[in-house]
């Protein structure tokens, strides 16, 4: 069974700007909350193909290789998970003005079955809520603080 999370945040610049930050996995662990670790799996840093190792922590510590599925300059940035957790992470840009952005982030996972997936599932309900409002206001904060 899947579990969708969607948030939507705005924020105070132009959305060139907001893609080109989150497009740039040397910032991922400045905004995503619980991230503990992201490395590129070889040469390719970007776009449809290129490759992530990560250990992210909601409650558990889950290590997984996410691989970019899709990518739209300045529109979208899809990743899917390869191996560990089965996950989709699909982010949105849409240029409100010319100097604000809002950002959809669509998030679903899928824990495994049986006892395990049911102890990962309690242990990750009291953070998924708190990591996605956290990372929606460090989104904000740091790329408005680029603009001061």
């Amino acid at each position: 069974m899947s579990t969708v999370l969607e948030h939507q945040v705005e924020i105070d610049r132009p959305v060139g700007d907001v893609f080109a930050y989150l497009d740039d996995v040397s910032h991922a662990q400045d905004w995503l909350y619980g991230l503990r670790s992201i490395e590129p799996v070889g040469e390719q840093v970007s776009g449809v193909g290129a490759a992530y190792d990560g250990v992210i922590v909601v409650g558990v510590e889950l290590s997984t290789r996410i691989e970019c599925t899709a990518w739209e300059q300045d529109r979208l940035i899809e990743l899917t998970s390869t191996d560990g957790i089965r996950n989709t992470q699909r982010w949105t840009f849409e240029a409100i003005d010319a100097e604000r952005t809002r950002v959809g982030a669509r998030v679903e996972y899928a824990l495994p079955g049986g006892p395990a997936g049911a102890v990962m599932g309690r242990a990750m309900k009291p953070f998924v809520g708190v990591a996605v409002r956290q990372t929606s206001r460090r989104l904000v904060r740091n790329l408005e603080a680029q603009a001061a």
